[in-house]
């Protein structure tokens, strides 16, 4: 919570010429009541005039022309570098115009002692939209100078809200890139991502699936993890996670409330603000850090030099899984030059993992750590050998490890969970055991990535996008079903290489029902099925995801297999979709 204390007349003048009028008894006793135990953020006029530090409280004085070394006092030059060192605490604000002007945007309550009187002077309390607020509470005191003590509460938008607003954001920024805006927004919010190390995963393809492995084997560890995914695909709020757990409604209309309020003060200022996606970023990183997480496990976005996760600083481990050609109109027409682009989460002398592959894209991150000291440990697909596979699950050796079950199905998933041991492993501050390991790779929990939802006919749903992603499930698909049988439904956005995917994934297929996903960027079903005869000679479109499930399980028959696979934005209505048939 970050509340304002302020008394000012009825023209706005803070205090009698500009002082905080500390003479009136009652005022003395709010003051001190409500910050007593909590951080007390000061301006040096108030400061001075109060003259010490407060007891039972730890006080921050912003000054920049003087230091004020006292027990209990620390002197910092601006509020960002005092909510910093607040970090999660309750912070309560006392100034002088240019402080409050600056905390307003900030504040989820407002203090103030309303005085009955006009003074003199031009240091005034900012004005303040006062519809954004609830007044709470009205106490009057009657005396020579009649005053009253009015507590304001910021008005939170619902869930509901917040959703609409980050959706209009969306509509109307797209994607901008430079992280300039998320630097200054989160600076004014006293740069929460700094208070917690991360593992930042970048790739093309198996980013989530790692995440995952990774934090439940931290989890296992006993560590309070934190994670930060996207894009959701069953919930809207599963991006955010601790321990397993996603964030609240209220938790996330409340964040949402915040930086809604600090965006439109930079636009004030005439700042550029964040888009959809650097909002979300920077809400993960205050609530992850008001959560108390010991550890986070993030991963980009899109690219990584460029993404906005990529404005930490204090990264423990960088991890880097399949990279393929992808978001090329942002990212480059090269593998080599996306492998730069995805590169870039490298920090100086923090260990790279690196998921062994082409030779190309070895050699760009081998040179990129080279340039930065970075320790680099590359994950070699000859170093797994898979024991055991089935539905649900898979088991494999991992160099001198032996018999490691991972509870995701996928020949892939060796790969991930291997790329994912090696990152724990590289965690100096967080040592992981075996058992943390084999337990947290028995519990991990990844939905939509080469699920099986149904036995007969057997439903397998995943979220194979791109060529790469489109490889390994044909991987997947022809180690399980050799004889094949297969029936598939496929919906893919038309910023995709869809022929590539369909070249890759139709040939296996007797038979193909294309839908349209719920994405502005979709691919019309029809346009999809057009490009897939040249591969299939049976191919349909459908008018609805329910449409085409019905029409795939007719087709497959109890003995058959359907493979639903393309945008993850369309998998959660396939879902739903069959649990309506159940």
């Amino acid at each position: 919570m970050i509340a304002l204390i302020a008394a000012c007349a009825e023209n706005r003048v803070i205090g009698k010429n500009g002082r905080i009028p500390w003479d009136i008894p009652a005022e003395k006793h709010r003051f001190r009541d409500l910050t007593m135990g909590h951080v007390m953020v000061m301006g040096r006029k108030t400061y001075e005039e109060i003259g010490r530090p407060l007891p039972g409280r730890e006080t921050v004085v912003i000054s920049r022309t003087k230091n004020f070394d006292e027990p209990h006092c620390i002197t910092v030059p601006g509020l960002p570098q005092a909510l910093a060192l607040a970090g999660a605490q309750d912070v309560f604000i006392c100034g002088g115009a240019q402080l409050y002007r600056e905390a307003l945007p900030l504040a989820d309550v407002l203090y103030l002692t309303e005085i009955h009187a006009y003074f003199d002077g031009d240091t005034q309390f900012p004005p303040f939209d006062r519809a954004a607020f609830e007044e709470t509470e009205r106490t009057d005191v009657a005396g020579e100078i009649p005053y009253t003590f009015v507590t304001y509460l910021r008005r939170a938008m619902d869930y509901a809200q917040a959703r609409d607003y980050i959706a209009q954001l969306a509509a109307q920024k797209g994607i901008v890139p430079g992280l300039g805006p998320m630097r200054a927004l989160l600076a004014r919010l006293g740069n929460p991502q700094d208070r917690l190390p991360f593992v930042h995963i970048a790739g093309t393809n198996g980013k989530g699936s790692t995440l995952a492995m990774t934090a439940a084997i931290l989890r296992a560890a006993g560590c309070r993890v934190g994670t930060y995914a996207s894009p959701a695909v069953f919930h809207e709020r599963e991006c955010w996670q601790v321990n397993g757990e996603m964030i609240s409604e209220a938790d996330y209309a409340a964040w949402m409330t915040r930086l809604r309020a600090l965006c439109e003060a930079m636009q004030a200022d005439g700042q550029a603000t964040p888009t959809a996606f650097e909002l979300e970023t920077v809400l993960s990183f205050c609530w992850l850090a008001q959560q108390r997480c010991d550890i986070a496990v993030i991963e980009c976005g899109m690219g990584g030099r460029d993404d906005a996760t990529n404005i930490i600083q204090t990264t423990a481990v960088s991890v880097l899984t399949s990279i393929g050609m992808d978001h090329m109109k942002f990212l480059g027409s090269t593998i080599e030059e996306i492998a730069r682009a995805k590169g870039g989460i490298c920090k100086p002398g923090v260990p790279v993992v690196l998921q062994g592959q082409d030779a190309c894209v070895e050699r760009e991150i081998t040179s990129l750590c080279s340039q930065n000291g970075c320790p680099l440990t590359i994950v070699r697909p000859e170093d797994c050998t898979i024991t055991h596979t089935d539905a649900h699950n898979v088991v494999f050796n991992y160099l001198e490890t032996r018999n490691i079950a991972v509870s995701l199905p996928g020949l892939v998933q060796a790969r991930n969970a291997a790329t994912a041991i090696t990152a724990v492993r590289q965690l100096k501050n967080f040592p992981v055991s075996e058992d943390a390991i084999r337990r947290g790779l028995r519990t991990v929990q990844w939905n939509g990535r080469m699920e099986q939802l149904c036995d007969h006919p057997v439903l397998l749903i995943d979220g194979a996008h791109n060529p790469n992603a489109a490889a390994r499930l044909r991987e997947e698909v022809l180690h399980r079903w050799p004889e094949g049988n297969i029936v598939e439904i496929a919906g893919v956005l038309a910023d995709k290489d869809f022929s590539e995917v369909g070249r890759l994934m139709a040939p296996l297929a007797r038979h193909i029902i294309t839908v349209t996903p719920d994405n502005p960027r979709a691919l019309a079903a029809e346009a999809l099925a057009d490009c897939l005869r040249q591969f299939c000679d049976s191919v349909m479109s459908a008018d609805s995801v329910p449409q085409a499930l019905k029409a795939a399980l007719d087709a497959a028959g109890e003995d058959g297999v359907v493979v639903a696979f393309g945008s993850l934005s369309w998998l959660h209505e396939l879902r739903q979709a069959v649990e309506d048939l159940t």
